[in-house]
């Protein structure tokens, strides 16, 4: 035999033991997702028993998930889902959460119509809101008196 073939056949015997390395992590990874699988149903037959929602599961486990949660944010590689809530909590902060709607300025409220100043008889027509005009004969005449000037 040359030395050739003996470094052949050491390169197959390791990748041989390499294959047979990955079919055992293969085997060992199947029987966790079979575990995950039975776990999740274990969990919803409890719930179901219980009466008992998923939420309401989640919401008394807070602290762990928590916790487990921050101990991922010290990890090198953290899993995906971490990435995501990064992600997710990001985007929001970045719109600053929810628009709060802002309260609706008391402005004083005209009846859809025309207006007509009798000073200037400049004719303003409301049809959604006040023009800034019918806003500024309020301000310097008052409401009831823009009132007044309504023409039918």
């Amino acid at each position: 035999m040359s030395i050739l073939n003996t470094d052949i056949d050491k390169q197959i015997e390791q990748h041989q033991l390499k294959i047979q390395e990955l079919e055992q992590l293969k085997k060992d990874h199947e029987k966790k997702l079979e575990g995950v699988k039975e776990f999740n149903d274990e969990i919803l037959r409890l719930c179901g028993e219980k009466s008992l929602s998923e939420s309401e599961l989640y919401a008394s486990r807070s602290e762990q998930i928590e916790a487990w949660l921050l101990d991922m944010s010290r990890q090198d590689a953290p899993s995906s889902i971490y990435a995501n809530l990064k992600k997710h909590f990001e985007r929001v902060s970045t719109r600053g959460g929810k628009k709060e709607k802002k309260p609706a300025v008391d402005k004083p409220k005209l009846a859809v119509g025309k207006y007509r100043n009798p000073e200037t008889s400049e004719l303003v027509e409301k049809i959604k809101r006040n023009p800034r005009q019918l806003d500024e004969w309020i301000r310097d005449f008052g409401l009831e008196t823009v009132q007044s000037w309504k023409e039918d």
